[in-house]
């Protein structure tokens, strides 16, 4: 009986065929429990026994036409047809006695058979095809080496799955110095396939020697930390910080052309491999399995996808079929985040990007922090594309390295190599120090880092010569005074709490911290207090700076014009400062003197009584504050010099 006669007598439910789907050549079948018991009646065989034999007997539930009764259903998709392949015609007469044609669920170790030489192909849309074997000892011997690979426990299959995305890529990159595949694609060519189909379907049998020689070599273990070893603890930048791994990789396949190529490459299948093995290693055991996981990016594509791609019309204006498990949604998402990272690379030249940078409202930061995050899963198009932009976006150092090293190459650039003995004369006293830190800790930098120092002139010989900039403490001081005033400008006041604040990349909340506590311990005030003084007379108030940081953003609403109408709630203000402002006035009689006589120039509070000058008129005086200069005139400069 054939599956037309077979199925409708399975899937009978009170006379009529509860079917549902249609039947390829290449279909899986699906019965729910009903239609597998009676199923094991016709054939008589235990039910736990086909369970055991077909592995897609339980694994779907199909959809049914009536409600109750057996059922079936026909899928044809990658992802519910289990990997199959016809049986050799040879080894399927010598087991039944006449030539039958028989499928198999087939895993890539059966896919040859080595008794007569055949390649077990599936081909989407057929019954398949059995390819004679040319040269039938090359893949034999794969084979032999496949079987003793899966014998050394569960991370062969791991290991052969990577194996096949990485020959699955070069696959797709095919080299021009590539000279064994074509030869063999062309020598194994079944002519009842077109070339075009050939050229899709026959992959797998084509890379099979290459994929199992690599899988040897993934899953030895001495190979694995000898990778781990060059790592130095870092994770690399591109495949050439590991020397050991395109050179064995090319060993191993017998293509010495191949260490080149591969030492080029930042993204791909073997990249992920090398990037999770240094971090597993950093990780501890746990991690292990990580090692073994391909990323859905990276995984080959379905066959019967790339038939369809094949077989589009150029030209057609359809788009090309979207990889399996990429949304639409994520595309666009990408698209909006790479428009706006190229803005601001056309403004600052560069992706060195901070996590809190905003672009527009759009948070370019955190989007290229995400991206960082699992650089390694990203498809090989979005790399390139990143890349396009700034081949440095995803460097595996922190990223204020990469911007102390932007400062330092425009400053050589304009002003010509660095003087790394005298102390790196004519830099700012900041990036001079920098430099001299490289320099001190040379050899325990990244390659990739060391080499981009080599561009601005800094290789290891010069760096063995590098001295200090022996910059004096005021030369110091001065340094920190103009953060602090370009800070002032920007703020309106130097009310830092907190040593981890830092300013245009210096430890200014740290530095500031340092000098009130000097300040306070000094009988008078000092040289550089008085610095301080100019710049802002209350960057040392005796009341918490956060009050003086809120009095400084109400000052700075008011010098632009903001009215302060009490009875009304303090309209147009940030619900926060109204709060403040209104907690102000009620408790204005408990405040220090100095807070008062603040509050007085903004409105605040009641000016004093009026009070005779020289001159004989009468005035408004704010009371006199005593931690600082006496109060200014009316219509006096900005706030850090008005009182």
């Amino acid at each position: 009986m054939g599956i037309k006669d077979l199925l409708p007598v399975v899937a009978d439910a009170g006379g009529r065929s509860n079917v549902m789907g249609r039947a390829r050549p290449d279909s899986e079948v699906y019965l729910n429990e009903e239609a597998r018991d009676r199923v094991a009646v016709l054939c008589r065989v235990a039910p736990h026994h086909l369970h055991k034999s077909l592995p897609a007997w339980a694994q779907e539930e199909p959809r049914r036409r009536m409600p109750t009764g057996p059922a079936a259903q026909f899928h044809h998709t990658p992802e519910m047809v289990l990997p199959w392949g016809p049986a050799c015609p040879g080894c399927a007469v010598r087991r039944t006695g006449r030539p039958e044609d028989v499928r198999l669920y087939l895993k890539p170790v059966q896919r040859v058979c080595g008794l007569h030489r055949a390649w077990l192909m599936q081909v989407p849309g057929t019954a398949g095809c059995v390819v004679a074997l040319s040269a039938g000892e090359l893949w034999v011997q794969a084979q032999k080496r496949h079987r003793k690979l899966l014998r050394r426990g569960a991370a062969a299959v791991g290991a052969f799955e990577v194996a096949q995305a990485v020959t699955a890529s070069w696959w797709q990159r095919m080299w021009p110095r590539e000279q064994m595949w074509p030869a063999r694609l062309r020598a194994l060519w079944e002519s009842r396939v077109e070339w075009e189909t050939w050229q899709v379907v026959a992959r797998e049998a084509v890379t099979y020697p290459e994929t199992v020689a690599l899988a040897v070599l993934l899953a030895d273990g001495g190979f694995r930390r000898r990778v781990v070893a060059e790592a130095r603890g870092g994770v690399p930048f591109r495949l050439a910080d590991l020397p050991s791994l395109p050179e064995a990789v090319a060993c191993c396949l017998r293509r010495p052309w191949l260490a080149e190529e591969l030492a080029a490459q930042t993204s791909g299948p073997l990249f992920t491999w090398a990037h999770q093995c240094v971090r597993a290693h950093r990780r501890g055991q746990a991690a292990e399995r990580d090692i073994w996981v391909v990323a859905s990016a990276h995984r080959p594509r379905p066959v019967a996808d790339e038939l369809a791609e094949a077989a589009r019309p150029a030209g057609s204006g359809v788009g090309a079929k979207r990889r399996r498990g990429h949304s639409r949604q994520a595309d666009e998402a990408f698209a909006n985040g790479l428009s706006y990272a190229r803005r601001h690379l056309q403004e600052h030249g560069n992706l060195a990007v901070q996590k809190d940078t905003v672009v527009d409202s759009f948070r370019l930061g955190e989007w290229l922090h995400n991206l960082k995050t699992r650089a390694w899963a990203l498809s090989q198009e979005r790399v390139e594309t990143l890349e396009a932009l700034d081949v440095w976006w995803n460097v595996p150092w922190p990223t204020q390295w990469q911007r102390s090293y932007y400062r330092a190459r425009d400053h050589a650039a304009v002003h010509g190599p660095l003087d790394a003995a005298a102390g790196f004369p004519g830099t700012h006293i900041l990036n001079g120090e920098w430099l001299y830190l490289q320099c001190s800790r040379y050899d325990s930098l990244h390659p990739e880092q060391q080499r981009l120092l080599a561009d601005i002139g800094i290789t290891p010989e010069v760096a063995r010569m590098a001295r200090p900039r022996r910059a004096s403490m005021q030369a110091g001081f001065e340094a920190a005074l103009e953060h602090a005033r370009a800070y002032a400008a920007e703020h309106g006041h130097l009310a830092i709490s907190g040593k981890s604040v830092r300013y245009q990349g210096y430890p200014l909340g740290a530095w500031l911290t340092s000098q009130r506590s000097r300040a306070r311990r000094a009988s008078s005030a000092t040289k550089r207090s008085l610095a301080l003084d100019a710049i802002d007379p209350w960057w040392n108030p005796p009341w918490p700076l956060a009050w003086q940081r809120a009095y400084a953003d109400v000052r700075r609403l008011v010098e632009s014009g903001q009215q302060l109408d009490t009875s009304a709630g303090f309209p147009g203000i940030d619900a926060e400062l109204a709060r403040w402002l209104s907690q102000q006035q009620a408790t204005a009689q408990s405040l220090h003197p100095d807070q008062r006589c603040l509050l007085a120039e903004i409105g605040m509070v009641e000016r004093s009584k009026k009070t005779p000058v020289a001159g004989g008129d009468d005035q408004d005086a704010p009371p006199p504050c005593s931690g600082g200069p006496p109060p200014h005139a009316r219509g006096g400069p900005p706030l850090q010099r008005v009182v």
